[in-house]
């Protein structure tokens, strides 16, 4: 029986980090164009769709360096974020974005701090062709 139990738990550790290896983000595949659709919910429900652009133009030590440009924005407002797993923050003026990166797709939030002033975003990566 502590046979069965060392070697079931050394099957889950070997099993357990080799999924957390394929899982790992490689912070340089951020690097490049995202595109995808910002909706804005309205406090009744209402969605506002409109086309959202991020440029990252590098990532150095947990820092991601970019710009992003939204519906109704003006011109790209520049940031400097982080990057904690494959889970990438930003602020630019009033607004946090937190997007969480899973391959060539970014999903999340922006916020702004007021109960009407939620965005939610879907990237993908624009691919050189």
């Amino acid at each position: 029986m502590i046979v069965f139990r060392l070697a079931l738990g050394l099957l889950l550790v070997v099993l357990g980090s080799s999924a957390l290896a394929q899982n790992a983000l490689d912070p340089e595949s951020l690097v490049g164009e995202w595109a995808g659709i910002a909706a804005l919910i309205g406090p009744r429900g209402g969605v506002t769709r409109g086309p959202v652009a991020l440029a990252i133009d590098r990532v150095e030590g947990g820092k991601v360096y970019g710009r992003i440009d939204t519906p109704g924005g003006g011109s790209p407002t520049t940031f400097v974020g982080t990057l904690r797993g494959n889970m990438f923050t930003f602020y630019t003026g009033r607004f946090e974005t937190a997007l969480t990166v899973v391959g060539k797709r970014m999903y999340g939030v922006r916020r702004a701090g007021g109960d009407g002033d939620n965005t939610e975003l879907g990237l993908d990566k624009v691919e050189k062709k």
